[in-house]
């Protein structure tokens, strides 16, 4: 073999060297970093690979074919879950309720919509905010009031929209309130609607986006798959506050038409990482999200005022922070005094509002 031949042979083969050590640098790279997190602790390497741990006590919710889901008629149970063990009991509409009956003369029949602070997650029946409104506005004895309490946990104003429709109307309300968890209605709404099973362990779960088979096998493939979930769903944000205003208009439609008035109670966020983000970082939601959390609520307060809703956000002492700790379970959900403390502000909320409004009109 000819020099040249031979220097050409070399020059051909030389582009694969750098190519062939990158690859291998990135084999070795990946495969450090698969040991490294098969290290962690097994407690960790579980949130890691399956964030959401199954506590709802199976048989809890049944599916829907128009709103969805709700609690499976007549289901009784205990939902427990490290610092809870409460009675669950479902009606025959699937509610967290009595049987409701046609409203009685006199009385004042508010429905109460929401995900699972209005159900009462973590606290008994009567413990639940609505529970707590409803006695208080007994207190004076004045006039007979009755909360409904048709809150299901998972719900976004979509599915609340589509039980008011379904059910909701039928208990003759004569106002409603709908609790809205700023924590993740905006990205359910965004979502809506959701397609959901039952599974044959009893379990309510999301049937689109199964996550990918390899998460089960790889920490690292987990890791970046539940990273990237999270990414996904903050550029996604400001299009929820949309959503969520479309379907705050249909539900206002709705109630106008028979004169019923639309509240809207806002729970800020209880996540206290969310109060603690760096400005670089909301920098970011903004950019990545077209607009980050506090931006979101003022849109959603001008809608409502623009809209003839009635908006009322819990206080600062619900702020998510540790100083509003003492109100909430360890999974953030309000423990019974954060529960007192809601019904407490709420009710002063619609005594000079819609109440008041309504008193006006007599």
């Amino acid at each position: 073999m000819s020099g040249t031949s031979a220097q050409t042979m070399r020059a051909a083969g030389a582009w694969w060297m750098p190519v062939a050590v990158a690859v291998l640098s990135l084999a070795v790279a990946v495969l450090g970093c698969e040991a490294l997190l098969r290290l962690v602790p097994l407690r960790a390497a579980a949130v890691i690979r399956d964030p959401e741990e199954e506590v709802h006590p199976s048989g809890l919710y049944a599916l829907h074919p128009e709103i969805g889901w709700t609690l499976t008629p007549g289901f009784r149970g205990r939902f427990r879950k490290g610092d809870f063990d409460i009675e669950v009991t479902a009606n025959a509409q699937g509610l967290r309720e009595h049987d409701i009956s046609p409203k009685p003369p006199g009385t004042y029949r508010i429905l109460g919509l929401g995900d699972s602070f209005a159900f009462g997650w973590g606290v008994e029946a009567e413990e639940s905010f609505l529970k707590v409104l409803q006695a208080r506005l007994n207190a004076d004895g004045r006039r007979l009031y009755e909360v409904v309490n048709a809150g299901i946990p998972g719900f976004g104003t979509y599915e609340a929209l589509r039980l008011l429709e379904v059910r909701g109307l039928s208990y003759e309300p004569d106002a409603v309130i709908l609790a809205f968890y700023e924590g993740n209605d905006f990205q359910n709404n965004r979502e809506a609607p959701r397609r959901r099973m039952i599974t044959p362990e009893g379990y309510l779960k999301d049937v689109t986006d199964p996550s990918p088979a390899l998460t089960q096998h790889s920490r690292l493939a987990a890791l970046v798959h539940g990273q990237w979930a999270r990414v996904h769903t903050k550029r996604g944000f400001a299009e929820g506050v949309r959503a969520t205003q479309s379907l705050l208009q249909q539900m206002h439609t709705l109630l106008e038409q028979r004169r019923i008035p639309l509240a809207l109670v806002l729970i800020p966020d209880q996540d206290a990482k969310v109060y603690g983000r760096a400005p670089l970082l909301r920098l970011y939601d903004r950019v990545v999200g077209g607009m980050e959390l506090s931006q979101a609520r003022r849109e959603l307060e001008a809608f409502c005022r623009n809209h003839g809703i009635w908006f009322y956000q819990l206080s600062d002492r619900f702020g998510g922070d540790q100083d509003s700790s003492a109100l909430r379970l360890n999974d953030t959900h309000f423990n019974p005094a954060g529960h007192r403390a809601a019904a407490e502000e709420i009710h002063r909320f619609l005594e000079r509002s819609v109440l008041a409004a309504g008193d006006a009109e007599r």
